[in-house]
């Protein structure tokens, strides 16, 4: 039987941003990096909220992207985001994902902004 976990993360959805080693380790980070590394923080705590269990194995992920405005990131980045703040919770290493869909929809508001991700064992 498939191990399913489903949860929601409320907000804008945020891409993975381009640092670098010095930047990190430094501390001069872009805005755009802090929101990205603030966003992979909240992925996490909604996933441990949820109390999300870390699976073994092949990990197939679907992932919902409900964004307001025309302003978006390319959806691989979200992707990235998204999986890196998973790492450690719903599985060991990201590497472990093998099956991944995304879909990006276009939401009227900005409160109805928010990451919808399914994670179940791959078979």
């Amino acid at each position: 039987m498939p191990q399913i976990s489903y949860f929601t993360v409320e907000g804008r959805p945020v891409p993975a941003a381009r640092m670098t080693y010095r930047q990190v380790h430094a501390n001069k980070l872009t805005p755009q990096a802090k929101r990205y590394l603030d966003y992979k923080t909240a992925i996490g705590w909604a996933a441990k909220k949820e109390r999300i269990k870390p699976l073994t194995g092949n990990v197939k992920m679907t992932i919902e992207l409900n964004i307001h405005g025309n302003k978006d990131g390319d959806i691989d980045n979200y992707a990235k985001a998204i999986l890196d703040g998973l790492n450690g919770i719903a599985y060991k290493d990201d590497k472990q994902v093998t099956e991944l869909r995304l879909k990006k929809i276009k939401v009227e508001s900005k409160d109805n902004q928010s990451a919808v991700i399914v994670i179940e064992r791959a078979e």
